[in-house]
């Protein structure tokens, strides 16, 4: 009788939780390869000095500082799964612009510090709200 209650009481016959567990893997992972390949293209593409590089933290860092307070606030008050569904499709955009732009030709530091701030923006509303989507 207990390995029937253990059973139904899984957390992984429960959809909503697969779901989102299986969501979360494929974000963080695309996050890591993100850390990892933002900076080198940086320095392999268009051959980034230190001072760039610092600038390229500091860019994907600021958001936070800057929008924590007001993005608590807000996902406190509104759904948490449209958050993460539009976070992370922006940030999948975003980042989408920089193998495109280095195609043609056309990367820029100005663009890789757009995207950073951007997906580091998203990156801050897309944390509060996994946060607090479990109870």
């Amino acid at each position: 009788m207990l390995e029937e209650d253990e059973k139904r009481a899984s957390l992984w016959s429960n959809h909503s939780f697969v779901r989102l567990w299986f969501a979360q893997t494929v974000s963080n992972a695309g996050s890591q390869i993100t850390a990892v390949a933002l900076p080198l293209a940086a320095v392999l593409i268009l051959g980034a000095t230190p001072v760039q590089m610092g600038l390229l933290g500091i860019a994907g860092r600021a958001p936070y500082l800057l929008f924590d307070l007001f993005a608590g606030v807000w996902v406190d008050r509104t759904r948490r799964r449209p958050i993460l569904v539009r976070s992370d499709l922006g940030r999948a955009l975003l980042l989408g612009t920089i193998p495109v732009a280095a195609v043609l030709g056309h990367l820029t530091f100005a663009q890789l510090y757009v995207v950073t701030f951007g997906v580091g923006t998203l990156t801050a509303f897309f944390s509060l709200a996994s946060i607090s989507i479990l109870p």
